[in-house]
Order: C-alpha cells, then sequence, then structure tokens
C-alpha cells in the first residue's frame, strides 16, 4: 500500500538523515568534504548540495562553518587556548580562513568577540 512504502521510504530517509548528521558533529574539526557527505547521503555533490540548500536554507559549507565556529566561542568562552589554537580545535587550518569565516558569522573577529566576552 502507498502508505507502506512511504513508512519505508520515511524509515530509509531517517538513517541517512541521522548518518550525515553524526558524521557532521563527529567530524567537524576534522577535514569533511562535500564528496564524502554526499557518499553517506547516497547521492551525488550536485544532487546533495541542492537537497541540503533546500533542507537547511544555507549551503552545507556554510552549515559546517557555523558548526565550526559556534564550537570556537564555546573554546574561547572557557578561555582555555589561544585563538590560533581553537583555530586548529575548530576545524580551520589556517587562521587566515578562519578569521574570515569568525568575522563572516558573528560579526566581529576572534579577538573583539573575546574582549567582548571578558567585559
Amino acid at each position: 500500500s502507498k502508505s507502506s512504502a512511504f513508512n519505508f521510504l520515511f524509515a530509509i530517509f531517517s538513517i541517512i538523515y541521522d548518518s550525515i548528521y553524526s558524521n557532521i558533529f563527529n567530524n567537524f574539526n576534522k577535514e569533511i568534504s562535500l564528496d564524502e557527505v554526499a557518499k553517506i547521503a547516497c547521492m551525488n555533490t550536485s544532487a546533495f548540495s541542492r537537497f541540503f540548500k533546500k533542507i537547511h536554507r544555507k549551503t552545507f559549507s556554510r552549515y559546517l562553518a557555523e558548526i565550526r565556529i559556534g564550537y570556537a566561542c564555546k573554546l574561547l568562552q572557557e578561555e582555555k587556548y589561544s585563538i590560533t589554537v581553537m583555530c586548529y580545535e575548530s576545524g580551520y587550518n589556517n587562521i587566515s580562513n578562519f578569521n574570515r569565516q569568525f568575522k563572516l558569522i558573528k560579526n566581529c573577529t576572534p579577538s573583539s568577540f573575546v574582549k567582548q566576552y571578558r567585559k
């Protein structure tokens, strides 16, 4: 029947969806490629990009950057590490890209974020 087919497809979709997000959240601080995540979803990269953007209203790279910068903010608030260490701990492999993404997402630099937080 239609409802059992729908339930089956929904179950498959849920499994794939869970796999995508567990991969992202378990590995955000490592190198994650769009191709790698698309393979988990059993899609080619362009189909996955369209699918992801339709669900989240943002690109996969923006979503990943927001997770990484959110984690960096948490670490900055703990005041345990330098900004440079935070950059690498958050999954970025160079400080200039980290600073650029931080400013794009938070509308401030990491150092001004720290100053604001410590007030």
